[in-house]
Order: structure tokens, then sequence, then C-alpha cells
């Protein structure tokens, strides 16, 4: 289930085609298809993560969402927010952010660890904020032994 902040920046690096890639063969959704989710499980399950992300009428609006579609039917939220993604894990959702979905991919040798690299630079070239400088993914992975 992706958060918007993965999408819309590889959109405006014109790379939704390897976003897409990094979860081939796997079921995949959008904030939409879980908007469209109304069973009174999930409504009351987005109550739920509505106070645990702190929701505003304008701030964790998706964050929350797939947290509460998460909840109900099991999966992998794929977002960004680092305090987002802190309060999910800590209450027992499996997470994971776009840097780690390509770490994923190189270790499965599905993705060069140079072309998650120059991936990397053009998402943060969009604005993405990510845990590393420019041409740092490399070191960040293997730091963080996402790549062993």
């Amino acid at each position: 289930m992706f958060d918007a902040s993965p999408l819309l920046h590889s959109a405006r690096a014109d790379r939704l085609d390897v976003l897409g890639s990094l979860v081939c063969g796997f079921s995949s959704v959008t904030t939409r298809a879980v908007v469209d989710c109304d069973s009174l499980e999930t409504l009351a399950a987005f109550g739920r993560w509505g106070t645990r992300m702190g929701l505003t009428d304008d701030h964790n609006i998706g964050a929350t969402t797939l947290c509460a579609y998460a909840d109900c039917r099991g999966g992998t939220v794929i977002m960004d927010d680092r305090d987002a993604r802190r309060v999910a894990e800590f209450h027992g959702l499996t997470v994971r952010g776009t840097m780690g979905l390509l770490a994923d991919a190189c270790r499965r040798s599905d993705y060069t660890v140079a072309s998650a690299s120059v991936l990397a630079d053009s998402l943060r070239d969009t604005g993405m904020r990510l845990p590393f400088p420019r041409g740092g993914f490399e070191s960040w992975a293997r730091d963080a032994k996402l790549l062993d």
C-alpha cells in the first residue's frame, strides 16, 4: 500500500516505472483503493489510527488511511514520513520506505546499487527528503545492513 509521497516523487522524477518494478510480483494498492474500503471494521480502525497519527483536516490523512487498511487487512505500508513510520511500526504494522524498497531490490539482484544511487539522486532532485546526502545511497544502505 503506497502513501502519496513515494508516488508523487517518482512521478516528478518520471520514474513511476521503476517504482512499479520495485514491487513487481507483489499485490499493490494506493490510497485511492483504500479510501473506497468503508467497512465498519476499517472505519473503526481509521478512528484509532487517526488518534495515533495525530490526524488533522490537512495532515496525516493518507498515512492514517493506509495504516487503518493495513491493520484490518495486513500487508506492508510504503511511506516515507519518518514519524508516521515510527508510529505504525510501534503499533505492529509492517512498514517500508522507498529507499528500503530500493535496497530490497538491490539485495534480490533486481536492481544494481549504481542504478539505485542514480534513482535516489533523481528523487532527491524532486524535493524528496532522504536520510543521506547526494551520492550516499550505497553507504547509507550498507551502514543500515540493507544490502547484506
